[in-house]
């Protein structure tokens, strides 16, 4: 099963849900609710040890989609062994444990959050459950959409021998190798006499990475299995033609262990979203979470506070492993040649071009020729969509 909703910023930032739904899903009636502000709680604690996240922000009126982080709360994660981890703000809304911690398994965890103007917010008691790993984790070139659309999938097996887990929420966060196409080692630069000129570049600017996250939510369940095992489930789908895929690719999937109580909050989340934009529309509904308002228990508090083991696994491929021979997928953007010598001195003060080469007409004629030819920035300078620093986990 695969699911899809937006999620800001990897995380529940709002949770005001909106009514349009596929034909194909049972429609779920959410509450009607009629209010200006409510405060959006999102907290998963797992059994990995780090600092620990919670993010915690304020939404308004139904007719805008502003969020806003919340400041100045003081919030704390208390064990049932009575050992309390404060967390503290580092920026507006996004507040961080005091000390690095794991959760437990089989131990119990409940969230306080006391905001600013003194209302105090809390959850029931959730204990950690034991982790089930990710067995395999694996990419096949294959077709989706009745052998429409052709790509790469990323597949993930896993049992749980113990037959406790049945249900599962999965983020990947991918990177990807860029190689400026049309990257050359010289470049125009404008010199103390406001000339144009070329010299051999200062900078590495052809080989990049870039690193990106999953926004939707993607949760797996075993319960209509004869056991505890998922084969072949997809947690991604990167079409040919994804330029994303031109050179070297990798992907770390995160697997997150729930409770029926959190999956089912996320599948009624996933039948109300019938897109992956739902953040950008107008919401008109709510659907209620685990915290709650000790102060006024009729507010309506967005949000989910989750304890959860996880697991996780990478992999990379290049793109000749499975299109061996094949042509490239298309770049991001077009590059047509240009050669303009009224815009040059502009596009090089704004870095919108990059040099290619000498205009000695072998590209073609052009109306308002200069000495040399360009390529719109992104197509020659790789810093444009990714960073020249190799990631400490890269594997060529």
């Amino acid at each position: 099963m695969k699911v899809y909703t937006a999620i800001i910023e990897k995380g529940l930032m709002a949770l005001i849900i909106g009514l349009s739904m596929a034909s194909c899903i049972d429609l779920f009636e959410p509450e009607a609710i009629d209010f200006k502000s409510a405060i959006v709680i999102e907290a998963t604690v797992t059994d990995e040890n780090k600092y620990q996240e919670i993010l915690i922000s304020r939404t308004f009126a139904l007719d805008t989609t502003g969020i806003y982080g919340e400041g100045g709360a003081k919030v704390a994660v208390t064990d049932t062994n009575g050992t309390v981890y404060d967390f503290e703000e580092k920026e507006e809304g996004k507040y961080v444990s005091n000390s690095s911690f794991a959760a437990q398994a089989g131990l119990g965890y409940s969230l306080s959050v006391t905001t600013a103007d003194g209302n105090l917010y809390s959850s029931d008691v959730f204990v950690t459950p034991n982790p089930t790993k990710i067995d395999n984790l694996y990419a096949k070139r294959g077709f989706k959409d009745d052998g429409v659309n052709e790509g790469m999938f990323i597949y993930i097996d896993n049992f749980d021998p113990t037959g406790d887990n049945k249900y599962y929420r999965y983020e990947y966060e991918e990177t990807y190798k860029i190689i400026a196409p049309f990257w050359t080692n010289k470049e125009t630069y404008l010199t103390d006499e406001g000339l144009v000129d070329v010299r051999l570049r200062e900078k590495e600017e052809e080989v990049c990475y870039n690193t990106s996250y999953s926004t939707n939510l993607i949760i797996a369940s075993t319960v209509q299995f004869s056991e505890n095992r998922i084969s072949k489930f997809p947690v991604r789908f990167i079409d040919r033609n994804d330029y994303i895929l031109s050179h070297r690719y990798s992907i770390l999937v995160r697997q997150y262990v729930q409770s029926l109580q959190a999956f089912n909050y996320y599948e009624d989340l996933e039948k109300l979203s019938g897109s992956e934009s739902l953040f950008s529309q107008v919401q008109t509904g709510f659907l209620e979470g685990n915290i709650i308002s000790v102060n006024n228990r009729q507010e309506l508090v967005i949000g989910y506070f989750e304890i959860s083991s996880i697991s996780e696994k990478r992999i990379f491929f290049n793109y000749t492993d499975f299109f061996e021979g094949e042509e490239l997928p298309p770049f991001v953007i077009e590059c047509p040649y240009l050669s303009n010598v009224a815009a040059l001195v502009t596009d090089i003060e704004r870095d919108a071009t990059t040099y290619w080469d000498e205009n000695n007409g072998q590209y073609g004629a052009f109306l308002k020729p200069a000495p040399w030819i360009f390529v719109d920035s992104q197509c020659g300078d790789c810093t444009k969509l990714g960073s020249i620093i190799k990631p400490d986990f890269w594997m060529d």
